[in-house]
């Protein structure tokens, strides 16, 4: 009984990892390939100079704050506007 509880609960903590790393999994096989998306590029050029912006994009890219918190429209319209 207690390794089919194990077995279900490991299971179930694989799937909410998987699910939760992903988008940082798919960006980092574009970035393998060396072409990495437009809109990074355009987001590398824009955040140059701004050092607190770019501490956040890093943060929200290995999950240190939530990603909607950094990649949301009104605040890539921001930064975008200030290149």
């Amino acid at each position: 009984m207690l390794v089919f509880l194990l077995d279900e609960a490991l299971t179930e903590y694989e799937g909410r990892r998987n699910e939760m790393a992903m988008a940082a999994y798919q960006l980092n096989l574009r970035m393998a390939s060396f072409a990495p998306p437009p809109e990074f590029i355009q987001m590398s050029y824009a955040l140059q100079g701004n050092q607190a912006d770019t501490n956040r994009f890093f943060m929200a890219r290995e999950g240190m704050i939530p990603r909607e918190e950094f990649f949301n429209p009104e605040n890539l319209q921001r930064i975008m506007a200030k290149a």
